[in-house]
Parts: C-alpha cells; sequence; structure tokens
C-alpha cells in the first residue's frame, strides 16, 4: 500500500464594504487535509476538515474501499523540497480602509462595494514513497466595486489587486481618470480599433487547449502537429508560472507532489515550445509530467495551468497607448466565446476609450472580434513592460481587433 496526504492550513483576514461603509470583518484558520490510497491497482481518496492523524486519515480511505478508481500511471519522484515566503501583515487591511475613506470623500455621487482578505497559508505533501515537500506564504487579494447613484447598472467600474505587498492607493490613484469619465460616452464607429483586455489571455480559448497534451496528442486542438513551430509574433512569449511569492504564486509542487523549478516557456519568442502534462497523460502519451497536475484537498487531479502569463515587454502600456489615435481599454468583456477556427467574439460591459493615451470617455456598447492569429499576429501592436492594473503579473498585449457597435 502507498498514500499521499495534501494538507493546507489557512489563517485568514477579511474585510468587507458594503454601500461605502464597513459592513463586516472576520478571521478564520482552517485546516484541510486531502488524502489519496494506493492500492491493487487502484486509488481511492477522501478529504477532511480538521487535524487528524495519520493513521485516522488513512482509515478513512477505507470506510468506502468500494469506491476506487483504477490507477497505474505511478508517482512522483521522491523529494524533500521546503520554502517560506514572508506572511502579509493583517495591517494592509487599515490601508483598505483609508483608501476606501479616501474614494468617499472624492466621489461622494458613487457608491463603492468590496472586500479586502489576507490568507497566510502552508502547503505540504508527504507520502510513503518518498515526498515531503511544504510552501509557506501570504497574499493579499481586494477590490472595490463601483456604481454611480441613480445608475441601472449592476456595477460601473472596479479596481481590484493581488499581492504580497499590496500599495492599494496607488492602484486607486492609477484607476481615478475613469472614475472621472464614467457617463462621458465617446462615439465610435464599426471597423478596427487597438484595444488592451484586462485579461489579456481573454481571447486564447482555443491556443489555451492546444497546451493540453491530451487534446494536442489527439489531433483535436487548433495547433495540433505544430510544435516547435513560429506562429505569433516574435515578442510573444507566454509562461505558465508556479511559483511566483511577490503575487502570491506559492506552488512550487503540484497536487501529485511533482516540483517544477522554473517557469514553464508554453510559447517562445512566437515559438510553439511545450504542452502541459500530469502524470496520467505523461504515462498515457509519453511524455513527462510538467508540474500540471492541480488538485483542491477535496477532489481529483485535474490538468491545468498553474498561472497564464505574457511575459514583459520593454514599454509600460500607457507608454504605447499615448502613440494610438484611439484604442478602447475593456475592464470587463464577459461572454465571449471562440469558434473551432480560434475566432473570438465579445461584448464589452465597461470599457473606454483613449485618445493618445488620455481617456476621453467610456466606450459606447460594442462587440469586439479577433483570433488567435491575428489577436498575436497579423494584428499585433506591442506587449507592455508593466500589468493592466498596479498589482498584474502578466503583461498587457495591445493588438487591433474588428469593432460592431450595439
Amino acid at each position: 500500500m502507498n498514500y499521499d496526504i495534501l494538507s493546507i492550513e489557512e489563517n485568514a483576514f477579511v474585510l468587507k464594504c458594503e454601500a461605502s461603509r464597513l459592513s463586516a470583518s472576520k478571521k478564520s484558520k482552517i485546516e484541510r487535509f486531502g488524502v489519496r490510497r494506493f492500492e491493487g491497482g487502484r486509488m481511492f481518496q477522501t478529504s477532511r476538515l480538521g487535524s487528524a492523524p495519520v493513521e485516522r486519515l488513512i482509515a478513512d480511505t477505507k470506510e468506502w474501499g468500494g469506491l476506487g478508481t483504477n490507477y497505474d500511471s505511478g508517482f512522483a519522484p521522491a523529494r524533500t523540497d521546503h520554502r517560506k515566503a514572508s506572511f502579509v501583515d493583517e495591517n494592509v487591511l487599515e490601508s483598505y480602509k483609508e483608501t476606501l475613506n479616501f474614494l468617499n470623500n472624492k466621489f461622494p455621487d458613487f457608491v463603492f462595494n468590496g472586500e479586502c482578505g489576507v490568507t497566510n497559508s502552508t502547503t505540504s505533501m508527504k507520502s510513503s514513497y518518498g515526498l515531503d515537500l511544504s510552501m509557506t506564504g501570504g497574499v493579499c487579494e481586494w477590490y472595490f466595486a463601483y456604481q454611480r447613484k441613480g445608475s441601472g447598472n449592476m456595477i460601473d467600474g472596479f479596481i481590484e489587486g493581488k499581492s504580497a505587498k499590496p500599495n492599494i492607493q496607488q492602484a486607486v490613484d492609477e484607476h481615478l481618470e475613469f472614475i472621472h469619465a464614467h457617463g462621458k460616452i465617446k462615439a465610435l464607429k464599426n471597423g478596427s480599433i487597438p484595444v488592451v483586455f484586462m485579461d489579456a489571455t481573454a481571447p486564447l480559448k482555443k491556443l489555451k487547449e492546444s497546451f493540453m497534451v491530451n487534446k494536442y496528442k489527439e489531433g483535436s486542438a487548433l495547433y495540433s502537429k505544430k510544435l516547435g513551430q513560429k506562429l505569433f509574433d516574435s515578442k510573444i512569449s507566454l509562461i505558465d508560472r508556479s511559483y511566483d511569492p511577490s503575487h502570491g504564486l506559492l506552488g512550487f509542487f503540484d497536487g501529485e507532489g511533482i516540483v517544477r523549478d522554473h517557469d514553464l516557456n508554453l510559447i517562445d519568442q512566437g515559438k510553439f515550445q511545450s504542452t502541459i502534462s500530469d502524470i496520467r497523460f505523461g504515462k498515457k502519451y509519453g511524455t513527462q509530467s510538467t508540474g500540471n497536475g492541480l488538485r483542491p484537498y477535496n477532489r481529483g487531479v485535474n490538468l491545468m495551468f498553474n498561472s497564464l502569463q505574457f511575459k514583459k515587454g520593454t514599454t509600460p502600456w500607457r507608454q504605447i497607448v499615448k502613440n494610438l489615435d484611439q484604442c478602447i481599454v475593456a475592464f470587463v468583456a464577459a461572454g465571449g466565446d471562440s469558434n473551432d477556427l480560434g475566432e473570438f467574439s465579445t461584448p464589452v460591459q465597461i470599457g473606454y476609450v483613449l485618445e493618445k493615451g488620455v481617456v476621453v470617455g467610456q466606450a459606447p456598447q460594442v462587440t469586439l472580434k479577433t483570433s488567435v492569429d491575428n489577436y498575436l499576429g497579423k494584428n499585433f501592436i506591442d506587449v507592455s513592460s508593466d500589468g493592466f492594473l498596479a498589482d498584474s503579473a502578466s503583461a498587457c498585449v495591445i493588438s487591433e481587433v474588428d469593432i460592431l457597435v450595439n
């Protein structure tokens, strides 16, 4: 019999804001355990909240023993590794309070709702087959959603951040020009226009599928059989990052105990460089796991990205758009979808128009359309040296897209 135990201990502090006032605060400490037992060619899995000895956890997997699944994929290599990043001090909540007061005083015609949470955690994995891994660190995640008083919209905009060392006031200061421009609708015409998506990976659904080793090997992916080929502009490098404590990414090992010591280059200077795999698909397709077998404590392993990011270029995005006569900044573009050709379209619920880098008003209701090849190739303009927001880990992509005014 073999087994592994994934344990997560979290200490969290949360502050909530409703209707421009602080409404609640909460502290919590939670321990979670996920256990897998391997015996007789089968895997038995269970989970538990609260601490318990190893014997009790293993016994839990035997309570419903008939429900195991077939397993013959093997295990992660034995390894001992312990990494510690800094915890985040809960005093950051005071900065959130101060920024809320600033927003209320500066924009009395708006209502602000939001949340600021600090989570300090220790995640470990131990096994009978030689794993002894742990990672410790903290992250602060916060946001303000705002709505002009009397507005019929659910929200009119938002500001957010995720970092181990957040600067909430700085992020808000960088956003003020968008709040000032709210309600000033700037007319646009059908045609084409450069765009900056807050989520630069939004148009990449079909490209993401091509990185999945199972879809790539089965030939169902858009870029199957194109590994090693130049696909996009040379400025485009796309990585899967698992360990970056400055942005709260602490997963140097995945849910199967595979350790990754580096960023995984998926696209390197426009070239299709790598797919992602876990142990299961690694055995099936004759590849090595890339550390992408992610696993919540109470569920099975799924092949997933850790954090998909564009590598940063040399020029800040605000400097890039100063050279553009006009562009759209898309804050919320929900409901977008792709077809099997990699074409992508999405309505923009919250967007702003910039001219020579200056915010001149809100975008009307528009639909944006592009494709993976155009977004990262033919119509690509540049990739920024910074993130869209102050604490963004990924660079921005600026590319020209088709626009339809609704």
